[in-house]
């Protein structure tokens, strides 16, 4: 399976976000480190809502293989990496498909 590339993420971002509406903002980075994923998924929740790492990270192996990404929480204001910005769910409703602050 070829790692995928941030168009491939973009695509499963956006198809994931319609059932996880307990995330505000999908970040994410490249690992560069050899032998850790290709892609780091951070995810921001909704005020006081928990995301469900687990059922998004087993989402995302099933289409780009179990090495080719990781999911994580956001660390707020104790966030050392750099994150690019993947989508930001207006509302519940009307994640899927709908991005903001590219």
């Amino acid at each position: 399976m070829r790692s995928p590339n941030v168009l491939d993420v973009v695509k499963a971002v956006t198809d994931l976000a319609a059932s996880h509406s307990e995330v505000a903002v999908w970040w994410y980075t490249r690992a560069g480190v050899a032998g850790t994923p290709v892609i780091l998924l951070v995810l921001e929740p909704r005020d006081g809502e928990l995301p469900d790492t687990a059922s998004i990270g087993a989402a995302l192996a099933a289409r780009f293989g179990p090495e080719a990404v990781a999911v994580r929480m956001h660390r707020g204001a104790g966030e050392t990496q750099t994150l690019y910005r993947l989508l930001t769910a207006a509302n519940a409703s009307a994640a899927a498909g709908h991005a903001e602050g590219w």
